[in-house]
Parts: structure tokens; sequence; C-alpha cells
């Protein structure tokens, strides 16, 4: 019995191990900015309400009222939609890009998956109000942060006029087990799994309550615009259509055939700004 208690206590030690990496991971430099693509660039910080410095981009459009907070994915940083922000800043909107905690250049060293960083839509949106008071203001997120975008809107439903998610997951703890699916499959995600309930007290949350479609059936009235692929096997697509079927009215979602997680702004960049362009200058004039 002496092996047997030794396989389990490896494989247990080995959970705790990838639940650790997973709320400290590795941080993704910066890879592309707007000054790169011959936009604005000014570099900003602002405090969250926890004490987190966090750190980003400004991307003005003189004489704009309208802005544009764009928040990255896990593992990225604020360069993920640099390439959006300048397509947007060439419209007419001015535009704050920035990087969540644990990530980039931003303080802290524990990730909250989506839960903790809306703290940092926030401070953003405090940012831009205090560079724009007249600012009519959209919250874009890739998925993590596409999860934190709508998990702040939802209790501060005055932070934004506009919501854009991209591949943005449905319940937090699916997600633990698509990340893992998305990696290495469905052998790797079963095997994985149980990090959820390792990662949930390490990072400080309840996983089973962090649910992204939930928080958007008390958005009554809003409009929200959903981007997602239809071979996305980490926020599957049914958790698009859950999340699109409880706002209300329904949201928009624009599927991109075959793209796997956050793969549409890449595969079909077009599309994808149409899209988004379209949405906001209805929903901001």
């Amino acid at each position: 019995m002496g092996w047997l208690w030794l396989v389990v206590g490896g494989y247990v030690l080995l959970l705790f191990g990838v639940a650790w990496f997973s709320i400290h991971p590795p941080r993704t430099p910066v890879f592309i900015s707007p000054g790169a693509l011959e936009a604005p660039q000014e570099e900003v910080i602002a405090q969250t309400a926890d004490g987190i410095l966090m750190k980003g981009w400004w991307v003005e459009s003189a004489g704009s009222n309208r802005v544009v907070v764009l928040c990255h994915g896990y593992l990225m940083c604020r360069s993920e939609l640099t390439p959006l922000a300048v397509t947007l800043w060439k419209d007419g909107c001015s535009c704050l890009l920035i990087d969540f905690r644990a990530h980039g250049r931003s303080g802290g060293n524990r990730c909250g998956f989506g839960r903790r960083e809306t703290e940092e839509v926030l401070a953003a949106v405090g940012f831009v109000r205090e560079r724009r008071p007249d600012a009519r203001i959209a919250l874009i997120g890739s998925s993590m942060g596409a999860a934190a975008c709508a998990l702040a809107l939802s209790e501060h439903p005055e932070l934004a006029q506009a919501l854009v998610l991209d591949s943005c997951y449905s319940s937090l703890a699916d997600a633990v087990g698509g990340w893992w699916r998305f990696l290495g499959g469905r052998a790797l995600s079963g095997f994985l799994w149980p990090c959820v309930w390792l990662a949930g007290p390490l990072a400080g949350l309840n996983p089973r309550r962090v649910d992204v479609g939930r928080a958007l059936r008390g958005m009554d009235g809003r409009r929200v615009l959903m981007l997602h692929g239809t071979a996305d096997n980490l926020a599957l697509p049914r958790d698009a259509k859950r999340n699109a079927a409880a706002c209300n009215p329904p949201a928009d979602v624009v599927w991109f055939e075959g793209c796997r997680h956050s793969e549409g702004r890449w595969n079909e960049p077009d599309r994808y700004s149409q899209a988004v362009l379209a949405f906001l200058r209805d929903r901001l004039g």
C-alpha cells in the first residue's frame, strides 16, 4: 500500500504546483505598442482600490469623447489588443490599454482569473473620467479580460455605455478545465481538472461563484456584442450561447467559423474590426 500513498501524494503535489503556477503566471513582455504602429502613446499609471499599481497606455484622439478601455487575456499583456486599439483610434476613439495584476508591468503577483481584475477595470474607467469627464465609454475584453469587464459592469452599471466580449468564458470553474483542454486535449483536462479546488483557495476566491452568465442577467436593457470562434475548445461555443441568452436583449454574436480561442481577430481581422466599429458607432455615437 505504500506505493499507492506515494502515487497519490505525488499527484496531489503535482496539482498543488500547477495551481500555484497558474495563479502566479509568467509575465509576457510588451511585444507591440501603439507608437510602433504610428499612433500616439502615453504611459500611464493608476492605483486600484485594493492597492495594485496598474500600468497602461493612453492613445489620445483629440476632440473626441468616445473612449474604449481594452483588457487583455490570461498570460498576455496590454500588447494583445494594441492592433485593435490603433484601428479604433483611426476611427476617432481614444483608447486605454491596461495590464492586469500579475501581468505585464502592473503590480501584484497573484492572478484573479477575471474576478479580482474587476478592480483594474474600475481604476481604468476612473482614469478615463478624470481625463475626459464627458466620455462615452466602451469596455472591450479578451478571454479573462472579457470576464473582468462583464463582472465589473454588472456590479457598476454606470461604468460604460457599451460592452464587447471576445471569447469570454461563462463559468470560471468550467474555464479551468477548458484551459487544460486548450493546451493538451481532454486527457490533460481530466487529469488536471482537480486543480480548480486548489487554485481557488490559493487565489482567494470560489471558482463556482465566478459566473459571467449569471452576472449578465443583471444588465437589462444594455446591448452587448460577443465575438467567438466556432472551434473554441477553451470557452466552448455553448458558453457564448449561454452568455448571449442571459443578456436582455440577447447579445449580438459574431461567429468566426473554424476559429479557436481568441483567433477571430487574427484569422479574419477585417470582419472582426468592422463588427466592433459598427457596434461602437451605434452605441457611442
